[in-house]
């Protein structure tokens, strides 16, 4: 890897721990992340140590992103791309409302 490749790896790194992951509380990923490599190592950890997933949509739409984090298996909605936890149908996108159709 040259310097060039490296430093546009720590800039897209940068610019990633700041994505927002919890909406509702507007918790970035990068706080999630710090969570879980502090021990936090399920759902209901992160979501005490950081706030994320209490907001009003009750977890609908941060959940399945952090799991997918902690390392649990999630799908892709096929409309959206959101992330959807992966289960038994009907799958339900909690952003669009899309039903089965997952990638």
């Amino acid at each position: 890897m040259d310097q060039d490749e490296i430093k546009k790896a720590r800039e897209r790194a940068v610019i990633d721990a700041y994505r927002p992951i919890c909406l509702c509380n507007k918790i970035r990923k990068g706080v999630i992340v710090k969570a879980i490599q502090a021990g936090a190592k399920s759902f209901e950890m992160v979501s005490r140590r950081t706030g994320a997933g209490t907001g009003p949509c009750g977890a609908l739409r941060c959940g399945p992103m952090i799991r997918s984090l902690l390392g649990e298996e999630v799908e892709s909605c096929a409309v959206c791309g959101w992330a959807i936890l992966k289960g038994p149908p009907p799958l339900i996108c909690p952003r669009c409302g899309a039903e089965k159709e997952v990638l």
